[in-house]
Order: structure tokens, then sequence, then C-alpha cells
């Protein structure tokens, strides 16, 4: 069945070039940096349709993906791109109703996605000691009516976590993870995955160095995306791919 548009819709724009936009349509149209699409002419025709701006340029309008829309939210720290989220809810091996502990709230962005999957009956309780940052988080998941599902504390996870072998997996992305570990062993159930953010090899390094003993190394990846150009007679890699963003560290919970 198809889904007709109207205001307030988000929309993506497809360039034949292969770069993507996202806007908000009103009655002022949308404006890409290739020319105009009135609001009558995007209305009418719906997702899925081939438009010509008012500068000859010809485009698609798509209905944006849960990615592409969180891709484009409000953040003041590092995002965690979705090349690393993607590879990391897979690892964790979480779904509806798994009980997520997040150390490093950030922006909101993985908090987003992670909320996204553990609904209707799971829960993710979401840490971080930058009020601004909660702020931030809350609004972003208020936008994709996702606040229900998450526990956001301002606090210091140093100070440990209150809930004792409660979490089936955690994430964490703050400078001096090893520490966060110590503090949140408890919290966490036997077996548990635990994925590891980190940016620089320094880190990587110390990391295995104070690595607490309840918890053993599972995997490492730096995830890299190669995107190809695909048109007819020049089908070649991009050449910038989106290479490090930073590393992924996979550990278990263990008996000690």
């Amino acid at each position: 069945m198809e889904e007709n548009l109207k205001e307030g819709d988000l929309v993506l724009v497809l360039f034949k070039n292969g770069k993507k936009s996202l806007h908000l349509l009103t009655k002022k149209g949308i404006h890409t940096h290739r020319g105009y699409l009135p609001f009558e002419q995007v209305f009418s025709s719906g997702y899925g349709s081939k438009l010509t701006t008012n500068l000859g340029e010809e485009v698609f309008i798509l209905k944006p993906t849960f990615s592409e829309i969180v891709s484009k939210i409000a953040r003041r720290t590092q995002v965690v791109y979705p090349k690393e989220i993607g590879y990391a809810l897979v690892k964790l091996g979480i779904e509806s109703g798994s009980k997520v502990l997040e150390v490093g709230t950030g922006s909101g962005a993985t908090t987003i996605f992670l909320a996204n999957v553990v609904k209707p009956n799971g829960r993710i309780v979401s840490v971080d000691i930058n009020e601004e940052s909660l702020r931030i988080a809350s609004e972003n998941l208020k936008k994709f009516s996702l606040l229900n599902y998450v526990d956001l504390r301002l606090t210091d996870v140093r100070s440990g976590i209150e809930e004792k072998n409660f979490f089936d997996a955690a994430f964490i992305d703050v400078p001096e993870p090893w520490i966060a570990l110590e503090a949140i062993s408890n919290a966490l159930k036997p077996s548990s995955r635990v994925a590891v953010v980190i940016p620089t090899y320094n880190q990587l390094v110390k990391l295995s160095e104070n690595l607490p003993e309840d918890f053993v190394f599972y995997e490492a990846a730096d995830i890299i995306l190669q995107e190809i150009q695909a048109k007819r007679g020049a089908v070649r890699p991009l050449p910038l791919a989106r290479a490090h963003n930073a590393f992924l560290i996979f550990l278990v919970k263990v008996k000690r």
C-alpha cells in the first residue's frame, strides 16, 4: 500500500551522484544545493518518486531509514557511526526484552539504536557525568518516541550501578573503560557481552593491560566501509573510504 506524504514528514532526497540530504517537508517546499522542489510537487508525488528541481536536477524522493535519521540528530560529542553500531548490536546479542547498560550517553545516538532494538519490553539504563549531554539525549530520544524505554542517569559510573546481576549486555564509550568495567561488573549477568568503543591504540593497549579479572577478551575489530561508485561504464571504489573511527572491543563477563 502506497504511503502518502504530509506536511511535517521527513524526506530523503537522493541525487544522481549518490549524494543524499534529509529534509522536513513544509509548505515552503524543499531547498537543496541543486535546486528547489515545491511542496505541492513533493506532496502529490509521494515517496519513491523521481522529480526535477527548478535547476533541472533529477532527484528521487525517498522515505528515510532509521539510520539515516539518527545520523542527522543533534550532537555534542563524537558519534559512533552506523558501521560500528550495527556490528556491535549483532555481537551483543540483544533483542526485544533485553536489559542493556550504556556507560557514556553522549548525544544519545547509540542509545536510540539500543532502545529501538529492546523495545517494547526491554530497558536501557544510560549513565553520563555531563548534564548537557543527557539533556540533548533526552530530546533526541523524544523525537523517536523512545524515551519511555530509557533510564537516563546523571552519575559517575565509578560510584557503581545500583542493579546487581541484572543486565544482559553493556555498551561502554568513555575515555577510561577499564575503570568503568570494574564499576559495572556486579551489575552484569555472567556470560553477558560487553562492547567497548575506544578511538586510539594507546587506549586499546591500556585496556588489555588493565582488564578486570572477571572479563575476558572475545574480539577486537576496526570496521572499514568502502563504498563503490556504480555507474554505467564507471564502476570503481570511491576515493574516500570510511576507515578508522573507533575500535570495537568485545568482552564477556565471566565468573572467577
